[in-house]
């Protein structure tokens, strides 16, 4: 993607460069195919050695790289420059008729104007790409506060539900009990960790099902939950919490306002690469699920990770009918090397 960037950016000032000599028709398209060529070497030598800098820049200040990264794109135009006007002596001295016009003739003119307009474009690239490393960031840690919130938020009715259950459950069923505090810990540290790191699919899956058997003690067989996620590569990686927060809304906002309870179905499959997860839930007809702010806060949440995690090609859709609301995740499958 980047390459095709660099190559469509040297194209345009191919264009450019080529409409402000020329007037005709007849001289445009040669020159600028000669134009191109010699600027798409310039920008691809100039991308071969930014990349072999990386870790170099890595290291220094936001204006020592730009300062850098400037003079890496001077001195790849010089070389390409002088390596152009030397391939022409060398062309010119073999054929002097057959290669006339193809090649620059003034040296020092030649390289003083490559070297103007790559000053020009070098600082317009190097301030268009600091404003979009300085958008994305911002938009990044605006997520990351975000993710931290959800960690963070553990509705305080399920705390205190929780809590009221493993209370109750001291006394009838110590064993039952002593087990729903280990899950209440599992599921406070998988909220707690590091979100910026992705986890296993089949990590994620099990905090979503600790989730479940917590709220099961408390609402007993008014709530159902069928899983239909055997076909789903457990070792690819996905960003964390995605499912969890999905089962939750489908509770809350689903089954707990319904007296007899209903049943919520997880379902996901591997299609040309790409993996689909559902969670879906049994609504009154007169809920308005997609409209509570809890739910719309989770939603868009997951939705803004599964964007920075994998750009246009993720997607989160909602499907809201007379009885059910679907919530569906569509991402490509990353498989954990390790």
């Amino acid at each position: 993607r980047m390459v095709f960037a660099i190559v469509l950016i040297a194209e345009l000032v191919a264009i450019i460069l080529t409409l402000a000599r020329h007037g005709s028709a007849a001289a445009f398209f040669p020159d600028l195919a000669r134009t191109s060529l010699f600027l798409l070497w310039i920008a691809l030598t100039s991308a071969a050695l930014l990349c072999s800098a990386r870790p170099g820049l890595a290291h220094l200040s936001v204006a020592g790289a730009a300062a850098l990264s400037f003079a890496l794109l001077l001195v790849s135009t010089v070389l390409v420059s002088e390596a152009a006007w030397w391939l022409g002596r060398y062309w010119h001295g073999i054929d002097p008729a057959g290669f006339r016009g193809l090649f620059p003739e003034r040296h020092g003119r030649f390289l003083a104007a490559n070297l103007a307009i790559s000053t020009i474009v070098s600082a317009l690239i190097l301030r268009y790409f600091y404003v979009a490393h300085e958008w994305k960031r911002n938009v990044q840690m605006e997520a990351r506060s975000r993710i931290h919130a959800l960690q963070a938020r553990i509705r305080p009715h399920f705390l205190f539900n929780s809590m009221n259950t493993i209370a109750a459950l001291t006394r009838t069923s110590p064993a039952r009990a002593e087990e729903a505090v280990e899950d209440l810990a599992d599921l406070f540290r998988a909220t707690l960790r590091d979100a910026q790191e992705p986890i296993r699919l089949k990590e994620e899956l099990e905090v979503a099902r600790i989730y479940q058997r917590i709220e099961q003690l408390r609402l007993g067989e008014r709530l159902q939950v069928e899983w239909h996620v055997a076909t789903l590569p457990m070792r690819a990686r996905v960003p964390s919490l995605i499912v969890q927060p999905l089962l939750e809304n489908a509770i809350y906002h689903g089954i707990e306002p319904l007296p007899g309870g209903g049943t919520v179905i997880v379902a996901g499959c591997l299609r040309d690469g790409r993996i689909q997860l559902s969670v879906s839930n049994p609504v009154p007809a007169d809920s308005g699920q997609s409209e509570r702010e809890g739910n719309r806060l989770a939603l868009a949440n997951i939705r803004e990770r599964l964007q920075l995690s994998y750009g246009a090609r993720a997607r989160l859709d909602v499907e809201r009918g007379a009885s059910d609301y679907r919530v569906t995740l569509e991402f490509p499958h990353v498989e954990d090397a390790g």
